[in-house]
């Protein structure tokens, strides 16, 4: 619980990274192999007798180190009767082992471990995750041998079936393949309240082991083309926006006005890139030319304020902060000449898809404001 507690609070101060809002979904089809712990460990053929079984699965990683995903499928289970009972009545039991079948239906929270303690980098190619989560499971179609076994005492089997309430943790790793594609690979340890490996003993807790290969592809974000937490493809051309209209004013002193210089921001996102860092360098030489002179940042959002205000106000705010944080950490402007504030409304009146929007103004203020 304490490990569990550190986990979240490290996902909660994690940095905010670059992204659309609509973070990152995937989906994926995972192959392997579920053990019984219980009784199979006996038997030292065990694994070679192994039956597979296939899940489904949707996530979403709400930020660079938490995310959560359903998986449901088919899990193929080989148990076996005790040693002692085999080889007490070998002509019952045989060689001990009896299959049946589960469906499972899990939610997974996921720690990014990784990016928890390393930070985060798109390009990284190995992450490791912790696993925790639960869910339910559905046992069925029990191997027929166990209704002769249990006219014995030695080894009785509900052969019922059933549905169960499950719990599990783990680990993941994964690998980068390309751009949509991942290979993750994932052990997870699983308890269940059952009565599936004999019911003489009294103890009706299992613990099966799922080892499992999952092929996962990243959707795309269908507004800004994108995958995982990065920043939008640079477009092939300059936007209109970009070009440096600007470049014709003459900025001079007027108190309480705003700047002629204006800073666009791509659709959804608050980074700076090359072209409007410069648009930051005007304002910067325009500040030590004017030492008399402060600065309010006003940051503003997207043009559809109606549409989840929390986000906009957030995004408003992020815009503007970065902008200061150019100025004073890229341009060595003092951090007492600057403020931020925000706006709600957006600057331009229009829907923008895959569009960059002016979205960081300047007033200029005297330092006694």
């Amino acid at each position: 619980m304490l490990f569990l507690l550190v986990c979240t609070m490290q996902a909660v101060a994690q940095s905010y990274v670059e992204k659309h809002k609509n973070g990152d979904w995937y989906w994926g089809l995972a192959a392997g192999f579920s053990q019984s712990l219980a009784e199979n460990a006996v038997s030292t053929d065990f694994i070679s007798h192994q039956i597979p079984s296939a899940n489904v699965l949707l996530g979403h990683n709400f930020t660079p180190v938490f995310g959560m995903k359903l998986t449901g499928g088919l899990n193929m289970q080989l148990s076996r009767c005790s040693k002692a009972a085999e080889t007490a009545m070998p002509n019952v039991y045989g060689n001990g082992r009896y299959s049946f079948k589960c469906l499972t239906a899990t939610l997974t929270g996921m720690v990014n471990i990784s990016n928890m303690f390393f930070g985060y980098e798109d390009e990284r190619p190995l992450t490791w995750s912790f696993l925790f989560g639960g869910g339910v499971l559905k046992a069925f179609d029990f191997d027929k041998k166990i209704q002769a076994w249990n006219e014995y005492p030695y080894y009785p089997v509900n052969g019922d079936g059933g549905v169960y309430a499950l719990g599990h943790v783990g680990v993941q790793c994964a690998a980068r393949l390309s751009e949509p594609w991942d290979l993750q690979v994932e052990l997870r340890t699983n308890v269940t309240d059952n009565q599936y490996n004999g019911v003489s003993n009294g103890n009706h807790l299992d613990f099966y082991l799922d080892l499992m290969v999952n092929f996962v592809y990243h959707f795309k974000n269908g507004k800004q083309g994108l995958r995982r937490f990065r920043d939008p493809k640079r477009e092939p051309f300059v936007d209109p926006i970009l070009k440096d209209n600007s470049a014709s004013y003459v900025e001079t002193v007027r108190m309480g006005e705003a700047m002629h210089t204006v800073i666009p921001f791509y659709s959804g996102f608050y980074y700076l890139n090359v072209p409007t860092t410069k648009r930051v360098e005007v304002v910067a030489n325009f500040l030590k030319k004017n030492p008399s002179v402060n600065l309010n940042i006003i940051g503003r959002p997207d043009v559809t304020p109606d549409e989840d205000v929390e986000y906009h106000r957030m995004l408003a705010q992020k815009r503007a902060q970065v902008v200061k944080n150019a100025l004073v950490e890229q341009f060595g402007i003092d951090e007492q000449r600057l403020r931020i504030s925000h706006e709600e409304r957006a600057l331009q009146p229009y829907k923008t898809v895959r569009e960059w929007v002016p979205s960081v103004t300047f007033v200029m203020e005297s330092p006694a404001e």
